[in-house]
C-alpha cells in the first residue's frame, strides 16, 4: 500500500494534543509551508514556561504509551492501552506554540485585465471565501472539478486536534500565588478566545500540577475556585488538579481518568463534524466558487461528485468515532456514487482527474475492506475485494486504455499485495494459534477464516470467496508480476526511449497507449540496456520471499518449498548464483517431495543446485547433485553426459578435494542394497551365511561406477564388515553377477589404509574381504559372506556405506537397512539361470545366535518335592561330560526369590574350590572331567523363616581345549517350594493355683540378700497349643518349648510343662494333630498392684525329618498371639474328682476368689437336673474377705454313663447384683451355657 498517499490509508483516531510537558526535545509546531496553514491562520502562544517537573516527564510518557497511531487494525487492539473500556487516540506533545488550519482561503489576487473594473464596495462584489482545500477555492490542488485531496484527512488527523491540553504548574509560594494565579487566568482566557475567534470546536483542557496538597496549602481550593469561575472552565471535564508526591500507579489512574473523561467529548466533536457535513450534503446546492474557473474545460464539480465528497468525510469522521459499521455503509455510498454513471464515467480518461478517481475508488475500496474485516465479515471483505477488482477492469476496458498491459497487471499485484497487508494489520483472531499449551496440544495456525455468520446455512462457497492467511495474497501478487514483467518486455524498442529522445508525436502516442496508473512510464518500466529503471526480479523476490514466510509459519511445507524452488530460479534468471546457491543448498536437502515421489519437482532443483554449484565453484554441490541424478527415475538429457568420474572436469575455482557424506533417505542413490542372512538362527562357533544385494538404477547409457569399498555395520557380536575393490572380470555389464567374498583379519598394511580412510573406523572392529565394486546400469551384484559368530545374542545388519574415491572428491553413501524393502529376497544362481527367494520371515536382516549347544549334562541327585521354612536345604547335583573330549568345568549357582534378601549358598565338601585366576572358569571350581566321567557336588543354603517360591539356577560353565576362546554354558533351574511345617492354635485358660494365698496376720518369709520377692497373689493359668503338621511327610518332634518374648504389667511368670502334656520326642504325620499343655505361674510385686498384664510367647518346636541321618535338627517358632492377664477382677474357678470311696462319685469343687481390696457378698444357686443328683447347698451366701478364697464342693453322683454332664453353679453378685461366669479347669469343657463335665463309661 506504498503507492496510495499514507493519509487516505491511515486509521483515523481522536487527535489530542499536549501542551507544555518537560523541557526536552518536543514536536515543533505545524509547517507554516503547508497549505492548510496561511499567515493568518490562529496562532496559540503561551507566556508560561513548561511543567519540566519529575512528575510532568512521567505524564507525558504515560500519555505517550497510550499513542495507539501505529497499532493493528482491529478492534481489539484498539481498546485504550491504559483500560479496556477507554478508546484509542492519537497523542501529539508539543510546546508552548502551535498554529491551527486556516478555516478561510485567502481572496484571489486581481489580474490586470480587471484594472477597469471599478471597485466598489459593494458586498454582492466580493468574492466567497472558502477553505484553502476546497473545490471551490483556486488555490487548492482538486479546483475546479476535483473530487478529494488527502490534505483534508490530514488537516483532522495530524492539525487539529478534537481536544487541546494544556499542562501548568500551580506554585504554592504564597508570595507569588496572586501573581501566579492571575497570568494562568489570562493565558486561559486567551487560548479560549483564539479557539472561540477560529470557529473550531475543540475543547480545551487545563491540568495543574500543584507543588502542595489541599491539606498542606488550605488556600489550594479557594485558589482553584476562584480560577474557574474566572476563566469558565467545567471543573468536570476541563480543569483537572494533581496534587505533588503522586505514586506511578496514582498517575497512571490520573491519565486514565482524564482520558475516560474526555472520550464522549471528543466522540461528540466528530460527530458534530459529521452532522456538519450531512446538513451540506442535504443542503442540495452548490456553493458559488471564489473564482469562475478560467482553464481546462471550465467545468466545476457536479453535485454527484459533491455527495461522493460527503460520503466520504462521513465515513472518515465516523472511524474518528470508531464506528466501524457506520464507516462502511458511508464509504459504501462514496464508493457506489463515484463508480456511478455520473461521476467516473463522466471523466475522459485522458485527463489526470481518471487517475485521481481511480485512486480515490481504490482508496475508499482498502477502507470497505478495513472496516469489514474489523467487524470480522471476512467473506464479504474478499468479495469486496473481488467485486471491486472486476469493476475496475471493466471500467479500465471501456473508458481506459485496456487491461492487456503492464500497467493493469501492476496494479493487480498492488492489489492482491494490499489485501495481504490488510489481513496482516488486521490482526484477526481467527489466524491467531490453536492449542493449548497447558494441555500439551501443540498450536496450530488455521490457513482461511471460515465462513461467516451472514453466509446462509448450506451455501456451498468456492475456496476463494474465503479470506486465506496473507500469503495467499503474496503468491497471487506475484503472479501478477510474472506477467507484469512479460507484458514489459514485449514493449517495442521505440517506446522505450526515453521521453527527451523521442519525437512529440510519439511521446503523445504513448501517453494515449500505456497505462501508467500508479507505475512508471514505459522507458523506465523496461529501459534499454545501459538505462536504469524496475527491477521486475527485486520486486518478484520481494513478494515470494514474504509469501514463504507466511506459509513456513503455518507449517505448509510444500508450498514453502515451491516458493524456495520459485525464488531459486528468479536469483538464477538474474545471474546471483550464490544468492540461489544459498536458497537451494537448504531445500535440496531437506525437501519432501524425494519421499512424495514427485520427480519432475526434485530433478527441478537437482539441476538448479548442480548449475549453480558449476557455476560458483561448489564442488562438493556439485558431486552430491550428480550421485542423485544419475538415478534412472529422472529424464535424460541429450546434452549432459553422464559419468560420476568426471562430474568435476572441467570445473574452476575449486580449492580443495571436497568428501561429501550422503543418506539414503535424504537422497535419491541410484544404488540400494538389501541384506540378508540365510536362517533366522545360528550357533556361537559356526560360520553363518548372508548376501548383500547391491543394485544399481543408474541411467541407461550413463558410465559404471566402481566403487572403492563397500562397509557393513552391525548391531550384535558381528564386527564390521568392509569388502573391497578387486578387478575381475573389467567390463562385465551382466545385468546379474553373483562373487563369494572371503572374511579375514585385516593384514598392517589395510590397518594403516583404514585409519587413513576413515579414523574413526577402529581396525580390531572389521573383517576385510575382496570383491569386483564396478558397478554397471540395471545390475544386481550379489556378495555372499560366510561369517563365524563368536558370541550369542541378537545379531542385525544396521547399515551399509558405499565409498568412492576419486582423485577429485570422496563421497560416501550411507543406507541404513531399516530403509531398505521390508521383505529381503535370498540369490541363487544355477545352471537354470538367477532366481529369487523368499527367506520366509519377516526381516530377514536379523537373526539370533545361539549359544554353543552344550553336550554337558545337569541333573538333580534323589530330588525332594518339599522343602520346609527353617531347615538346611542341600542339593546334590550330578554333571555329566558328554563330549568327545575333556572339558574344564565349573557350576555357579545363584536362588531367585521373591524377597529381597537371598539366601547364602555353600557347597558341602571340599573337592572343589571357589575363585582362582582370573584367566580360569568363575565358580565353583570341579576340575577337568574326562569324556564320559561324572561328578556330584552338593551346595546348601539355610531356608528363611517366610514360605515362599525359590529357584535354583545352576549353571555348569566349561571350555574345550580345541577352543578355549568360546565358553559353553548350560543352565538347570529347579524349583524349591518353601512352606511352613506346622500351624497352631491356642487356648488360655485359669487354673486354681495349690500354694496359699498371703495372710494379713502373717509377716512374708525373709529373703536372701539380693534376692527380689513377689509378694503379690499367685495365679495359675494353662496354655493349650494343638499343634498341626503342613508337611507332606512324616515328622519327628524332638522337643516343644514355650519360650517368654516379653512381659507387660509387672508380673512374674514362670512356664512349666503340664502334667498332662507328652512327654519326650514324638513322631506326627501329615494332616494330624498334637496337643501341648504349658502351666504358667504368675505373681505380681505387691498386692496393691491390681493392675492387667500382658504376656508376648512363641511356641517353639525342635522337629527333624525321619529320613535325616545326619540326625542334625531344625527350629520352627510360631507366634503365639498376646495373653491379657486380668490383675484384680475376682474369679470363679471349677476342678473336678473323682471319689476313691464310692465309685461313680464326683466331687465337685468351686473355688472363687477375692483378689480386691472391697468385701465381697455372693449368692450361690444350684440348680438341678435330670443327668445328676449333688449333696450341698442348694441355695447359700458367702463373704469372702479382701485377698482370700473360699472353696464350696458339690458331691455329684451322675445318671448317665459316657456322657457329659453339666452342673450349672450361679454365682451372683448381691451388691452388683452381677452374675460370675464360672471358668473350667483341667478335666473339664466349657460352652456358653457354663462347664462341662465327662462321665465314663463304666
Amino acid at each position: 500500500m506504498d503507492a496510495y498517499p499514507a493519509e487516505y490509508l491511515l486509521h483515523n483516531l481522536p487527535f489530542i494534543i499536549l501542551s507544555g510537558l518537560g523541557e526536552g526535545p518536543q514536536e515543533q509546531g505545524n509547517d507554516s509551508s503547508s497549505p492548510l496553514i496561511l499567515d493568518d491562520a490562529p496562532r496559540i502562544s503561551f507566556d508560561l514556561p513548561p511543567v519540566a517537573s519529575e512528575v510532568a516527564l512521567q505524564l507525558r510518557e504515560i500519555f505517550l504509551q497510550a499513542n495507539a497511531d501505529g497499532v493493528a487494525w482491529d478492534g481489539r487492539a484498539h481498546r485504550g492501552r491504559l483500560g479496556a473500556k477507554s478508546m484509542a487516540f492519537k497523542m501529539r506533545s508539543i510546546g508552548r506554540e502551535y498554529s491551527l488550519p486556516s478555516r478561510k482561503a485567502w481572496p484571489p489576487v486581481a489580474s490586470p485585465d480587471m484594472s477597469s473594473v471599478p471597485q466598489s464596495p459593494s458586498p454582492r462584489s466580493l468574492p466567497v471565501l472558502h477553505s484553502p482545500i476546497s473545490p471551490l477555492t483556486p488555490s487548492a490542488p482538486v479546483f475546479p472539478d476535483g473530487l478529494m485531496t488527502p490534505l483534508w484527512i490530514t488537516k483532522h488527523q495530524n492539525l487539529l486536534p478534537c481536544a487541546f491540553i494544556s499542562f501548568f504548574s500551580f506554585t504554592a509560594d504564597p508570595n507569588l500565588t496572586s501573581l501566579h494565579d492571575n497570568q494562568l487566568k489570562n493565558e486561559i482566557g486567551k487560548i479560549k478566545k483564539t479557539f472561540a475567534n477560529s470557529s473550531y470546536k475543540t475543547r480545551y483542557v487545563v491540568v495543574l500540577l500543584s507543588e502542595k496538597s489541599i491539606l498542606e496549602s488550605p488556600d489550594v481550593e479557594e485558589r482553584l475556585a476562584n480560577i474557574r469561575r474566572a476563566t469558565g472552565l467545567d471543573p468536570k471535564n476541563s480543569l483537572f488538579f494533581l496534587p505533588p508526591r503522586t505514586s506511578a500507579v496514582e498517575v497512571r489512574a490520573f491519565v486514565g481518568s482524564i482520558l475516560s473523561t474526555l472520550q464522549p467529548l471528543c466522540v461528540e466533536y466528530y460527530r458534530e463534524l459529521s452532522k456538519h457535513s450531512r446538513r451540506k450534503r442535504n443542503r442540495g446546492t452548490i456553493p458559488p466558487p471564489t473564482a469562475p474557473p478560467t482553464y481546462g474545460t471550465s467545468r466545476t464539480l457536479s453535485s454527484q461528485g459533491w455527495n461522493v465528497r460527503y460520503e466520504f468525510k462521513l465515513g472518515v469522521l465516523a472511524e474518528f468515532r470508531q464506528e466501524m459499521d457506520a464507516a462502511a455503509r458511508n464509504f459504501e455510498g462514496a464508493y457506489e456514487s463515484l463508480l456511478g454513471q455520473d461521476v467516473f464515467e463522466s471523466i475522459a480518461s485522458w485527463s489526470p482527474r481518471w487517475n485521481e478517481a481511480r485512486l480515490l475508488a481504490d482508496v475508499i475500496a482498502i477502507r470497505i475492506l478495513r472496516s469489514l474485516l474489523w467487524n470480522g465479515q471476512t467473506t464479504s471483505a474478499v468479495r469486496k475485494w473481488h467485486g471491486h477488482r472486476d469493476r475496475i477492469r471493466d471500467l479500465v476496458d471501456r473508458r481506459g486504455k485496456g487491461s492487456l498491459q503492464y500497467g493493469w497487471r501492476a496494479w493487480e499485484a498492488r492489489w492482491a499485495r494490499t489485501m495481504a497487508e490488510l489481513v496482516q494489520r488486521s490482526g484477526l483472531s481467527v489466524f491467531d494459534p490453536v492449542g493449548s499449551p497447558s494441555t500439551g496440544e501443540p498450536a496450530r495456525l488455521v490457513i482461511h477464516s471460515p465462513a461467516e455468520k451472514a453466509v446462509p446455512v448450506g451455501e456451498r462457497l468456492p475456496p476463494w470467496e474465503l479470506l486465506h492467511h496473507a500469503g495467499y495474497w503474496h503468491v497471487l501478487s506475484t503472479r501478477h508480476l510474472y506477467e507484469r514483467r512479460r507484458l514489459a518486455q514485449e514493449m517495442p524498442e521505440e517506446d522505450r526511449n526515453s521521453p527527451g529522445q523521442s519525437p512529440a508525436s510519439q511521446v503523445a502516442s504513448k501517453a494515449y497507449t500505456y497505462d501508467t496508473y500508479l507505475c512508471p512510464e514505459p522507458h523506465q518500466e523496461h529501459p534499454l540496456p545501459g538505462k536504469t529503471g524496475v527491477s521486475h526480479s527485486r520486486l518478484i523476490l520481494d513478494a515470494l520471499e514474504l509469501a514463504a514466510e507466511e506459509f513456513e509459519i503455518r507449517g505448509q511445507k510444500r508450498a514453502v518449498q515451491q516458493l524456495t524452488l520459485d525464488i531459486a530460479r528468479e536469483e538464477m534468471r538474474e545471474e546471483n548464483w550464490a544468492g540461489a546457491l544459498r536458497v537451494l543448498r537448504p531445500l535440496w536437502q531437506s525437501m519432501s517431495w524425494r519421499r512424495e515421489a514427485w520427480w519432475s519437482l526434485v530433478e527441478d532443483v537437482g539441476w538448479a543446485l548442480r548449475d549453480c554449484a558449476e557455476k560458483v565453484g561448489d564442488a562438493g554441490s556439485i558431486v552430491a547433485a550428480e550421485w542423485e541424478l544419475l538415478c534412472n527415475v529422472f529424464t535424460s538429457r541429450a546434452d549432459r553426459p553422464f559419468d560420476l568420474g568426471r562430474c568435476l572436469r572441467g570445473v574452476g575455482g575449486i580449492k580443495s578435494k571436497p568428501a561429501v557424506v550422503l543418506r539414503a533417505g535424504d537422497v535419491v542413490s541410484f544404488l540400494t542394497a538389501t541384506y540378508a542372512f540365510r536362517s533366522a538362527e545360528g550357533h556361537v562357533g559356526e560360520p553363518l551365511p548372508s548376501q548383500l544385494a547391491v543394485t544399481s538404477h543408474a541411467r541407461e547409457g550413463s558410465a559404471p561406477v566402481t566403487l572403492s569399498d563397500i562397509r557393513i555395520t552391525y548391531d550384535g557380536s558381528l564386527r564390521a564388515v568392509v569388502v573391497r575393490h578387486k578387478p575381475l572380470d573389467a567390463g562385465s555389464r551382466e545385468p546379474f553377477r553373483m562373487q563369494k567374498v572371503q572374511l579375514r583379519e585385516p593384514s598392517a598394511a589395510e590397518t594403516s589404509l583404514s585409519q587413513t580412510c576413515s579414523p574413526t573406523l577402529n581396525p580390531r572392529t572389521f573383517l576385510v574381504g575382496e570383491a569386483d565394486l564396478t558397478l554397471s546400469p540395471d545390475q544386481v551384484n550379489v556378495f555372499e559372506l560366510m561369517a563365524t559368530m563368536r558370541e550369542a545374542g541378537d545379531l542385525q545388519s544396521t547399515s551399509v556405506t558405499f565409498s568412492l574415491a576419486d582423485e577429485l572428491f570422496d563421497v560416501e553413501l550411507i543406507q541404513t537397512l531399516e530403509d531398505a524393502e521390508a521383505r529381503q529376497p535370498w540369490w541363487t544362481a544355477d545352471a537354470k539361470g538367477v532366481r529369487k527367494h523368499g527367506v520366509g520371515r519377516e526381516n530377514a536382516s536379523t537373526v539370533k545366535v545361539l549359544p554353543k549347544p552344550p553336550k554337558m549334562l545337569l541333573h538333580v541327585v534323589d530330588p525332594r518335592t518339599q522343602f520346609y521354612t527353617d531347615e538346611q536345604v542341600t542339593i546334590k547335583v550330578e554333571v555329566v561330560n558328554e563330549e568327545d573330549e575333556a572339558a574344564e568345568a565349573s557350576l555357579e549357582v545363584r536362588i531367585l526369590a521373591h524377597s529381597d534378601h537371598l539366601p547364602q549358598v555353600s557347597w558341602v565338601g571340599g573337592s572343589g574350590q571357589d575363585g582362582g585366576d582370573t584367566d580360569e572358569l568363575p565358580g565353583h571350581r570341579i576340575g577337568q572331567l574326562a569324556p564320559g566321567a561324572s561328578k556330584v557336588e552338593a551346595f546348601t543354603f539355610a531356608a528363611g523363616q517366610v514360605a515362599t517360591e525359590h529357584v535354583a539356577e545352576i549353571k555348569v560353565l566349561y571350555h574345550l581345549p580345541s577352543d578355549l576362546d568360546t565358553p559353553v554354558s548350560k543352565t538347570l533351574s529347579v524349583d524349591l517350594p518353601l512352606v511352613g511345617p506346622f500351624e497352631a492354635n491356642y487356648d488360655f485358660s485359669p487354673r486354681v493355683h495349690p500354694a496359699p494365698w498371703p495372710d494379713f496376720f502373717k509377716l512374708p518369709p525373709a529373703s536372701a540378700a539380693g534376692e527380689e520377692q513377689w509378694l503379690g497373689i499367685t495365679q495359675r493359668w494353662c496354655l493349650a497349643a494343638r499343634v498341626a503338621s503342613f508337611a507332606t511327610e512324616e515328622l519327628v518332634v524332638e522337643e516343644v518349648e514355650l519360650p517368654i518374648l516379653g512381659i507387660d504389667g509387672g508380673i512374674n511368670c514362670t512356664v512349666v510343662q503340664a502334667e498332662t502334656a507328652r512327654p519326650g520326642s514324638f513322631s506326627i504325620r501329615p494332616k494330624e494333630l498334637e496337643e501341648v499343655s504349658f502351666d504358667l505361674a504368675m505373681a505380681k510385686r505387691t498386692l496393691e498392684d491390681r493392675r492387667s498384664s500382658t504376656l508376648d510367647l512363641s511356641l517353639s518346636i525342635r522337629w527333624r525329618r525321619t529320613d535325616d541321618a545326619s540326625g542334625s535338627s531344625n527350629v520352627t517358632s510360631l507366634a503365639a498371639p498376646r495373653l491379657l492377664v486380668p490383675g484384680g477382677e475376682p474369679r470363679a474357678l471349677a476342678s473336678v474328682q473323682r471319689s476313691t470311696a464310692v465309685p461313680g462319685l464326683l466331687l465337685v469343687d468351686y473355688t472363687l476368689e477375692n483378689p480386691s481390696m472391697h468385701l465381697l457378698s455372693w449368692g450361690l444357686t444350684m440348680e438341678a437336673s435330670e443327668d445328676f443328683a449333688f449333696s450341698g447347698p442348694k441355695t447359700t451366701s458367702l463373704q469372702i474377705v479382701p485377698f482370700s478364697r473360699h472353696t464350696v464342693r458339690y458331691k455329684v453322683l451322675p445318671w448317665v454313663r459316657g456322657g457329659w454332664i453339666q452342673p450349672q453353679l450361679r454365682v451372683v453378685d448381691r451388691y452388683f447384683n452381677r452374675t460370675l461366669k464360672v471358668g473350667a479347669t483341667e478335666g473339664m469343657r466349657m460352652d456358653k451355657r457354663g462347664i462341662l463335665i465327662w462321665v465314663d463309661a463304666e
